[in-house]
């Protein structure tokens, strides 16, 4: 019975092999985490923007670090420019502590009352992307509210002062998308938090088809172990 049940074991491998499990797909954006450390840290805020003026008047107070891989466009809210967002400490100072996050996150709201980020990346025509983050508040506004764009909108969220997760979806044109979360509604220089924003290509239908096949294809194979050997058994 244990050579039966051995050989039919050979089948069962046998069928899956060659039909891997679809591999975790990598994130398109760069610094997704905001875990880039170019700016030299914090241990409360750090605002960053792109066009020069004085901290607290629309203009931020530093330029965007090298490695922050986001460009933060220019909004003109009031006839006032603003254009900055703050990397912030994840240490509970500002927001709930996110607990798979890493050293920080990002406030949409630096200086005013809004803000925004976006970072274009390469597509495939008509290939499903997933796009997914974690969000919150900052303590000191409620119910901010941000936009969420990639091929069109995607999607908006209302900051609550407890982390959720965002998860939406678009279709690559075969030409870059520009992925933006732009805030809506926020104040008091205070508004949506953001974390772990990664976009990735869907696995495709067929990859997923042919590993459900291939499981069938073990179950089946570890049935007909099990009437081979109970046949092999009356035998005996």
């Amino acid at each position: 019975m244990r050579s039966v049940r051995t050989a039919f074991l050979g089948i069962a491998v046998a069928a899956m092999a060659g039909v891997a499990a679809p591999a975790m797909a990598a994130n398109l954006l760069v610094n997704g985490n905001f875990e880039a450390t170019g700016f030299g840290g914090t241990t409360t805020y750090y605002n960053i923007g792109t066009a020069p003026g004085t901290g607290g008047s629309g203009g931020p107070d530093h330029p965007i670090p090298s490695d922050f891989g986001w460009k933060v466009p220019t909004q003109v809210v009031d006839d006032v420019v603003v254009n900055n967002v703050d990397i912030v400490a994840n240490n509970n100072l500002f927001a709930p502590k996110l607990t798979n996050g890493g050293a920080y996150v990002l406030d949409l709201v630096g200086y005013g009352s809004t803000g925004a980020i976006e970072q274009s990346i390469g597509t495939v025509a008509n290939q499903l992307y997933n796009l997914t983050f974690e969000y919150s508040s900052n303590n000191g506004i409620n119910g901010p509210t941000a936009q969420v764009d990639g091929n069109g909108v995607i999607g908006s969220v209302t900051g609550t002062h407890a982390w959720q997760t965002f998860t939406g979806s678009f279709v690559g044109t075969g030409s870059p998308v520009n992925i933006s979360i732009t805030e809506g509604v926020g104040g008091g220089n205070a508004g949506v938090f953001l974390d772990n924003v990664s976009v990735s290509a869907a696995p495709e239908p067929s990859t997923w088809a042919l590993m459900m096949l291939g499981i069938g294809g073990v179950g089946a194979a570890a049935r007909m172990a099990r009437r081979k050997e109970g046949q092999a058994a009356l035998v005996a």
